[in-house]
């Protein structure tokens, strides 16, 4: 399946950042790896959609409210202190819906600010 930056996607398989297995899980599509000539997709690099409220609180995380747009079941958040990548086409089961320009941009906005805070940490 092809995908565009700001889809979300349900996921098959891929891996959590400590290397463990994860599977059947939402992710937003923030950039395409092509091949060399730029005709197909490799990889996708994502954030993590999580509907957990025990991690709204987290920094990073940004809120994502359901609507006929995303196509979410539940109110959710982004994930933006992770990108995961070598999400390939074939890991992709279907489109669920998308999210607009100005919510990618407060997704990467995040995510630069927590590359920010680990940098300032000396991390």
């Amino acid at each position: 399946m092809i995908c565009d930056i700001g889809d979300i996607v349900l996921v098959s398989n891929f891996k959590y950042p400590d290397g463990s297995d994860g599977s059947l899980h939402s992710f937003v599509v923030i950039d395409i790896e092509n091949d060399e000539l730029d005709l197909m997709p490799l990889e996708y690099l994502c954030f993590l959609i999580s509907s957990k409220d025990a991690k709204e609180s987290y920094p990073y995380n940004i809120p994502l409210k359901k609507d006929s747009v995303n196509r979410l079941m539940v109110d959710s958040h982004v994930k933006c202190d992770f990108i995961y990548e070598g999400i390939g086409k074939d890991d992709i089961l279907m489109v669920v819906g998308s999210v607009t320009p100005e919510q990618m941009d407060s997704f990467w906005n995040a995510y630069e600010a927590y590359l920010d805070e680990i940098e300032s940490a000396g991390v």
